[in-house]
């Protein structure tokens, strides 16, 4: 089920973001079930494909497209875990605000490409957050997406 979950978002990220080549039908298919293959590993933030620099410099982010990666992160930073915590509420903003991104998609080429290897990962935990059952288990998922957005913003402008 977590794996047509995560094959339903990625096909929904690389439709969104728009192919820069045309392709029929079997070959996007076999796009996805290669894409899954790199990043599924049954453990989440291992085995997804590592991000590079753009010789030695940051990847450029659209602006349209930079208001809701930082949407999520300020909502993320802030948040103080606890049990009176609001995790429903963070998990609604970072699964709205992952629509958005992925509608809003303007992106194209190298930049692009790895955007979605810390996109990728980063709805596979926005899932796992939505899934969560405890307290506990969510408290450590906003520990990871602290961790996620730490990331960003070492290989993103």
């Amino acid at each position: 089920m977590k794996k047509m979950i995560s094959a339903a978002c990625i096909s929904i990220v690389l439709h969104a973001c728009g192919d820069q080549k045309t392709e029929t039908a079997p070959e996007a298919k076999q796009e996805v079930k290669q894409e899954i293959s790199k990043t599924d590993t049954g453990h989440a933030g291992h085995g997804h494909e590592a991000i590079v620099l753009n010789n030695g410099e940051k990847w450029k982010v659209a602006d349209s497209m930079m208001l809701y990666i930082r949407t999520m992160e300020k909502a993320v930073t802030g948040f103080q875990p606890g049990a009176d915590a609001d995790y429903k509420k963070l998990a609604k903003l970072i699964d709205d605000n992952i629509e958005g991104l992925t509608e809003n998609c303007t992106m194209k080429g190298p930049a692009h490409d790895e955007l979605h290897k810390w996109l990728v990962p980063f709805i596979e935990l926005s899932e796992s957050f939505d899934e969560a059952k405890t307290v506990s288990e969510q408290q450590k998922i906003v520990g990871q997406f602290k961790e996620s957005f730490v990331a960003f913003n070492k290989y993103f402008q």
